[in-house]
């Protein structure tokens, strides 16, 4: 029977205090989980939960901080290091502080070469890509982040899962109180709003999985056997693949079906770049190209059943904005999940 999912309103600020607790009292170096419980804020407040880019991942992190497969406190050593670029290895590290680093390494390369590019392997789990572009852009910088994922898309024409949905997000600053932000996956959805929909006992859309047989579905315990549909058909395939290329094959990292293969060992790779607007023409110009170009794409004329042209990131700004106002919904499963996680070690539970 199909039903909305229970949440529990909670306050953003105390929300990222729990989850720091959380990952501290299972191993996490203080460091590590004052930015692993940010970046999960930061997904919670901008994306939908069913994305898997919140607090849910939480209780990941401490199975893999259990089995060694995340190594606290993230000991990235940079092995190759140009004017214009950099290897870096995680070492087994948190992604999301990995990929912090790689992008802050890339901003200031990207000062003194106008490009920063910084690529990264023997990773974990990068969360949402606009934390990490969005750094380059509070630095008056367009940011771009590539990752790979696990397994879950098949080549076009095949159906066994080879490639992941390997997320690309690229922010630009634009002048209008929020950068541009494009995050997306290469799928045309998630194994995580796959689940939602199951939990909601709700059908998903013909176009976002396939069963094991590599039939459409609107079924999502079938589409959980299967992979997921790309982005663009063949399109979606062949930005996986070449993304694949980028942040596993290129930088030493796992890719292809060997991702994600060992429980205690994920090898994600990333690519971290950042382009310092003023080295190609004088910042207040470009923001004033930004406003005009912004205001055309605002000024289209509107198709049946639209209300209003929505630039990339600017509805996840929103929601942000509304959420630290009014506190996050947050999904009852996943406050049950992280007070289980506080209990198990004796911690206090303030949420």
């Amino acid at each position: 029977m199909a039903g909305e999912i229970a949440t529990v309103n909670v306050a953003p600020l105390a929300l990222r205090g729990q989850a720091e607790a959380i990952l501290v009292a299972h191993g996490a170096d203080p460091a590590d989980a004052a930015i692993q419980a940010d970046a999960r804020l930061h997904g919670e407040l901008r994306g939908h939960p069913g994305q898997g880019q919140g607090m849910r991942g939480i209780a990941r992190y401490c199975e893999m901080l259990a089995i060694g497969g995340i190594v606290s406190p993230t000991d990235t050593r940079t092995l190759v290091d140009t004017p214009a670029m950099a290897l870096v290895d995680a070492r087994k590290g948190f992604g999301q502080v990995a990929a912090v680093r790689a992008m802050d390494l890339a901003i200031e390369k990207a000062r003194a070469s106008g490009v920063g590019l910084v690529g990264v392997r023997h990773s974990n789990h990068l969360g949402i890509t606009a934390y990490h572009v969005m750094r380059a852009t509070e630095q008056r910088m367009i940011g771009i982040c590539l990752t790979n994922a696990g397994p879950e898309m098949a080549p076009w024409g095949g159906i066994t899962p080879i490639i992941g949905t390997n997320p690309w997000g690229l922010g630009a600053p634009t002048g209008l109180g929020f950068p541009l932000v494009l995050d997306m996956a290469l799928s045309m959805s998630g194994k995580g709003m796959v689940l939602w929909h199951k939990r909601q006992g709700k059908p998903i859309p013909t176009n976002w999985a396939y069963d094991r047989d590599g039939n459409e579905t609107t079924d999502p315990a079938a589409a959980l056997q299967g992979p997921l549909v790309p982005m663009g058909m063949f399109k979606g395939t062949g930005l996986s693949i070449f993304t694949d290329i980028l942040t596993g094959v290129l930088t030493g990292a796992a890719f292809g079906s060997a991702l994600y293969s060992e429980p205690d060992n994920h090898d994600v790779g990333h690519m971290l770049i950042a382009l310092d607007i003023e080295q190609f023409l004088p910042y207040e110009e470009y923001i004033a190209r930004m406003h005009a170009y912004c205001a055309e794409l605002k000024a289209s004329e509107l198709a049946p059943g639209s209300t209003e042209i929505m630039l990339p990131g600017e509805l996840e700004h929103r929601r942000s904005v509304e959420q630290l106002a009014n506190g996050i919904d947050l999904d009852a499963e996943v406050f049950s999940t992280l007070k289980e996680l506080a209990r198990s070690k004796g911690i206090p539970f303030h949420l």
